[in-house]
């Protein structure tokens, strides 16, 4: 017969081997691979990816060209603007272009993440839609512990709501700049992150402000077929506490070590991805340029 403290022994391995099984909240530590060290970052141009994209809009898929700009800029928490000269805060700015075509009418989508270029956590996030029946604008910006938002939507019983939530800098992303932080996860490793993330923004409507618990896992390398190209790819999978935009997981595949994505090698930017309100995403092409000069 076992005696107490052989129980108590017993219980304790037992305990100690579902904790090791079971995700622990994560820090964006995890996340710094150096790849946004890289000094790519400041050869003065952009990195634009393109890819095959597709939404569900009144109910059906549709089919069209987004476009994902990201580079490096100082930001000014001052004027919450990019800075002028080299003051402020270095950044990524990581801009996507949705446009969307339906049978009347195009909707137009721009989203803004700015994300810490050192922490990869969030600084700040913009939301603009338009359509023919209205617009939407979305603003989210983090100072300190605490992310101060407005909206404003043009639907019945919507309009403009404003305040703030209190955020741990320390484990919270945005959804729509997932995108580029995960491209830090650590592949390989057989790590199982927990982070808290705001939900995505890229809607006409309200959107939930209030992170909610994520689960992000590593599933493997994949060869992935798409429009550039067969590519070699770490598959992650995040699943949320609740659903978001009509589902809960949600996948994203990045270019594996190596592979060759128009001399983009070793960046691991983001090749595939099935996302919120049927969105998805399959590159077709990449290049860098400085867009803004004429």
């Amino acid at each position: 017969m076992f005696r107490p403290s052989v129980w108590i022994a017993v219980l304790v391995l037992i305990v100690s081997g579902f904790l090791m099984m079971t995700p622990g909240r994560a820090d964006l530590s995890e996340l710094r691979s150096g790849w946004n060290a890289d000094p790519i970052w400041y050869d003065g141009l952009c990195e634009i990816a393109t890819y095959k994209a597709t939404r569900v809009i009144y109910g059906q898929p549709r089919d069209y060209t987004a476009r994902v700009f990201t580079n490096k800029e100082q930001y000014s928490p001052k004027t919450t603007t990019k800075a002028s000269g080299a003051s402020g805060i270095e950044v990524f700015k990581h801009h996507r272009r949705d446009e969307v075509p339906t049978e009347n009418y195009t909707y137009y989508f721009s989203t803004m993440a700015y994300l810490d270029a050192g922490s990869l956590g969030p600084v700040k996030l913009e939301m603009a839609s338009q359509e023919d029946c209205g617009a939407t604008f979305k603003s989210l910006v983090v100072e300190g512990g605490r992310m101060r938002y407005l909206q404003s939507s043009y639907f019945p019983g919507e309009g403009i709501r404003e305040g703030d939530e209190r955020i741990d800098r320390g484990v919270t992303v945005f959804f729509d700049g997932l995108t580029l932080s995960l491209r830090s996860f650590p592949f390989g490793s057989g790590k199982v992150l927990t982070l808290e993330v705001v939900p995505p923004q890229i809607d006409t409507h309200l959107t939930q402000v209030t992170p909610v618990r994520a689960t992000v896992r590593d599933v493997g390398k994949e060869v992935v077929s798409l429009p550039i190209g067969d590519i070699e790819a770490h598959h992650l999978v995040v699943e949320l506490d609740r659903a978001i935009g009509g589902a809960k997981r949600f996948d994203f595949w990045f270019a594996a070590e190596g592979a060759y994505v128009e001399g983009e090698a070793g960046l691991h930017m983001l090749v595939k991805h099935a996302g919120p309100w049927g969105q998805t995403l399959e590159l077709e092409g990449i290049e860098r340029r400085a867009y803004w000069l004429r």
